[in-house]
């Protein structure tokens, strides 16, 4: 871990700073900042306690966030951190005992200003145990499925079993994730200990999870059953947070699993039930001494109304989703000059191309700044933008591959740091909103797979709703607004990034997708675009998505643009989205004349400064800063817009399609 999060700092000083420049740093983390963590913080984000699964005694932690990131590197003004100390825009004013002193709040500010200097030395990681070739051998090959390799090898170092891998993870814990029960049981019957930790305090049986037939080998083998990870998660928290996984949670709790948390603020396995609507699994714990109390019952109504039935918790019916409290977010700014547009008088190929040449480069540059900012990778910023760039690389369009090979490393570096906790069942904050997205963005830049893809499309395998849809998980239209959208990327990112272990569930998994797109019907422009995207990722002919394009077309206003809800005028965001979605289903006769139409919407609505100008009607859930992007207060959903709008002119022309990375099959991501 402590090589990671190195790395990602080291990735963010060279975004932020410009060639042979240094800033200057006038705090000391050992001597300024820790003593006020220490003093102050620890007791809640400490070692012993993780209110909300954020501590500060550890780098690597503190920077991932708990539920989600809240230190920007070299960003105070738009770190979650820093406004609970100074104000209630981001939740209640911390510490809970009395606000600190004005001068440890400028300490804290200005820390985060110059880049959140944390030295290695103080970084509070475990230290991992030395590489072992062999065992590091056995684990990748493990990983790659080589079954007649791992048999050679066992035979001829046998000793491997035993060793650790990088991380300090075992041979069985990647048994436990990407084997078969006889590997498993070979592997313990060579002297492997079911009970060895990585860095993150994570066991097999941990990984296994929710696999009963790998748990019940290592719980034969004397695996603890309440064995608790430095992110205070234990196999049952794992387990009863994945749809289906029923008869894990019964094998578990059989074997002694304690259905109730240690501590009051450790992962509940009952709210992780609830959270992944996995009601079997809830009546179990409760069977088995859970307090259903312990779950809010708006929550209970909201995300798992089967549990509140089971949880007797009054209230006729379900409660609907609902956008984040607004908290005041959005900020008050002055008002900004009437943006230039582009005077265009005829849409042909130039102009096109002008447009698609305008509109890159500011797209590029917010990436990586982004990622240095806040410390997560968003979809309006990052993962959008590398659908554009990767469509106008495809099309012949010049792009800077210096701001897309940075964007890119970053993004893998962070899904890295998050790989022990997913596999822990702790997702990237947004859960399956933000995962499919994230991964998408790395499909486009045909990314090869490793382990913290694997994670990452693992752990939405575990998420899929038995019904073959992704459930939306917050309400923040447009980009989170519909179970549609969430599903056709999510069955996108398991199509490409599903390990070889996993093969078949992906299959499977996409199928049920499918089916469940099939008899969907979008209700705004949105749903009706990534049901015509999800249809054709999934495999469908094009003669199946005729009706879904039918559907799209039918929306284009009068203007030549789409809207994004049937009482809202057209934009960017509505329409670049859904003429990607039009060229993405093959360009029917049908649709020619609405691409055409919205093509020329799109180029006669382009500001001069390459970007497109979308209001935004969603409630923010992080401070304010400037990204770069124009258009203040507006720039996320702008970005995304912009994003959408040059993916579809940089797609229009005489061949009228997307590049591979954005419908290839699985092997692109190999």
């Amino acid at each position: 871990m402590t090589r990671t999060w190195l790395a990602v700092v080291v990735v963010m000083a060279l975004a932020a700073t410009p060639a042979g420049q240094s800033a200057p740093r006038t705090v000391d983390f050992a001597r300024d900042v820790r003593p006020i963590l220490r003093d102050h913080c620890y007791g809640c984000h400490g070692p012993e306690q993780q209110m909300n699964g954020f501590r500060l005694d550890r780098r690597a932690d503190a920077l991932r966030g708990g539920s989600q990131t809240v230190i920007g590197p070299g960003n105070a003004e738009g770190s979650r951190l820093y406004h609970r100390l100074v104000d209630t825009t981001v939740g209640a004013r911390m510490p809970p005992t009395g606000p600190l002193q004005l001068d440890q709040v400028r300490t804290i500010k200005a820390w985060i200003d110059e880049g959140v200097d944390w030295p290695d030395a103080l970084s509070g990681e475990r230290a991992a145990p030395p590489v072992d070739p062999d065992a590091e051998r056995l684990a990748s090959l493990i990983r790659m499925g080589e079954a007649q390799e791992i048999g050679r090898l066992l035979i001829t170092r046998p000793l491997a079993a035993k060793g650790r891998a990088r991380g300090g993870a075992t041979p069985l814990m990647f048994a436990s994730l990407y084997g078969d029960t006889s590997l498993v049981r070979r592997l313990i019957e060579l002297g492997a200990d079911v009970n060895a930790s990585d860095v993150a305090g994570a066991t097999a049986l941990m990984w296994a999870a929710p696999d009963r037939a790998r748990m019940a080998a290592l719980l034969d083998a004397g695996a603890d059953v309440n064995a608790i990870s430095d992110d205070r998660r234990t196999a049952l928290s794992i387990t009863a947070g994945s749809v289906g996984s029923q008869a894990s949670v019964r094998l578990l709790l059989e074997y002694g699993a304690n259905p109730v948390p240690a501590l009051p603020s450790d992962p509940s396995p009952l709210r992780a039930a609830v959270v992944a609507k996995n009601d079997a699994g809830f009546q179990l714990l409760l069977d088995y001494g859970a307090d259903a109390r312990s779950v809010p019952a708006a929550v209970l109504r909201t995300d798992c109304f089967e549990c509140a039935l089971a949880a007797h918790v009054e209230g006729a019916g379900p409660l609907p989703l609902v956008p984040p409290p607004d908290s005041g977010l959005r900020p008050v700014l002055p008002p900004a000059p009437k943006p230039l547009s582009v005077a265009v008088e005829t849409v042909d190929g130039a102009a096109i191309k002008a447009a698609v040449e305008r509109a890159l480069p500011p797209l590029q540059r917010i990436g990586p700044a982004f990622i240095q900012k806040t410390g997560c990778v968003s979809c309006h910023h990052n993962s959008l933008v590398s659908m554009a760039v990767a469509t106008a690389r495809e099309r012949g369009y010049a792009v800077d591959e210096r701001f897309a090979a940075t964007q890119r490393d970053m993004t893998t570096t962070y899904l890295e740091s998050w790989r022990a906790r997913t596999l822990q069942n702790k997702p990237i904050a947004g859960v399956q909103d933000s995962v499919s997205y994230v991964m998408f963005g790395l499909v486009n830049d045909r990314q090869p797979s490793d382990a913290a893809t694997d994670a990452q499309a693992i752990w939405l395998l575990r998420r899929q709703a038995a019904d073959g849809r992704w459930p939306l998980a917050t309400l923040r239209p447009p980009i989170e607004s519909n179970d549609v959208a969430v599903t056709a990327l999510s069955l996108r990112v398991v199509d490409a990034y599903a390990p070889r272990s996993h093969r078949a569930a992906a299959d499977a998994s996409i199928a049920r997708a499918r089916g469940w797109l099939t008899t969907t019907r979008g209700r705004n422009t949105e749903e009706r675009a990534f049901r015509v995207l999800g249809l054709v990722w999934s495999g469908v002919d094009t003669v199946s998505v005729g009706q879904a394009i039918s559907d799209l077309t039918a929306a284009q206003q009068a203007d030549g643009g789409w809207a994004q809800e049937a009482d809202m005028q057209s934009d960017a965001y509505a329409t670049g989205e859904a003429l990607v979605a039009l060229e993405l289903g093959g360009g029917a006769a049908s649709a020619r004349d609405a691409i055409r139409r919205g093509v020329e919407y799109l180029v006669r609505t382009q500001l001069a400064d390459g970007s497109w100008f979308v209001r935004s009607h969603s409630v923010p859930i992080q401070a304010y800063f400037e990204s770069g992007y124009p258009h203040g207060a507006d720039q996320w959903i702008s970005a995304a817009a912009s994003a959408w709008a040059t993916t579809a002119l940089a797609a229009s022309g005489e061949r009228q399609q997307i590049p591979a990375a954005a419908t290839g099959r699985r092997e692109l991501a190999r």
